[in-house]
């Protein structure tokens, strides 16, 4: 039966010549997306302080090297800092998808909880004392 299947499909090497294009494509794509994760990961950049918008309005800005616990929304919610990252502890929503979120600490990343209208994202601010004011590389 494996002879049948040889024969009926030809040998490896007729395989990989056949589909040499695909296997050339795929590769690439595997090699430029693992490009672009690389230097993703190695270029982004620690945040400083925790912004926090509700229903569109900027409510408070905490710096993540001091640690804290502070209430939301009247209550309803309370985000933690604590060693240099931040997340929600605490949640009135039905789902408490915005404690499961993880903690943030990088420029850009954000914690969502919609059915409390509660935005939290990282940001350099350049104004806190933690910021470094130099230059990102040395040439």
């Amino acid at each position: 039966m494996e002879k049948n299947i040889l024969q009926k499909n030809g040998t490896i090497k007729d395989l990989i010549k056949k589909h040499r294009i695909s296997i050339i494509v795929i590769a690439s794509l595997l090699l430029v997306s693992l490009i672009i994760l690389m230097v993703t990961l190695l270029t982004r950049k620690v945040g400083n302080t925790a912004i926090v918008t509700i229903n569109g309005v900027e409510v408070g800005e905490y710096n993540l090297a001091k640690d804290g616990v502070y209430s939301l929304n009247g209550g309803t919610n309370e985000l933690t800092v604590k060693d240099g990252v931040a997340y929600m502890s605490a949640s009135s929503c039905p789902g408490h998808d915005c404690e499961n979120w993880g903690k943030v600490k990088y420029v850009g990343q954000s914690i969502v909880c919609l059915p409390n209208n509660i935005v939290i994202t990282i940001v350099a601010n350049e104004n806190s004392p933690d910021a470094d004011g130099g230059v990102d590389f040395v040439s």
